[in-house]
């Protein structure tokens, strides 16, 4: 099993204009002002993108570890650190 750590809520959002360089790749305006969500929460089933799915982790509270189905469904976490054993 993997496990992985998301702390974020909501997605990053990149401006392409933004991005060191770009200018230098296209002029338009309309492309250089467009943004990309990238998704932070690790549910998006359309990674790197966003796809909503950060909407189910608005309310977990703070210190506490949830696990999410392929559905999106949250589901009761076991404690996946242990101080004594660390693991």
């Amino acid at each position: 099993m993997r496990s992985i750590i998301h702390s974020r809520r909501k997605p990053y959002s990149v401006r392409l204009g933004d991005i060191p360089g770009f200018s230098n790749i296209s002029s338009d305006e309309k492309v250089l002002n467009y943004t990309m969500h990238l998704c932070a929460c690790g549910l998006s089933q359309n990674k790197p993108f966003c796809d909503g799915h950060h909407r189910l982790v608005t309310d977990e509270e703070e210190g506490k570890v949830y696990t999410y189905d392929l559905e999106g469904k949250r589901m009761k976490a076991e404690e996946y650190y242990n101080e004594d054993k660390k693991y």
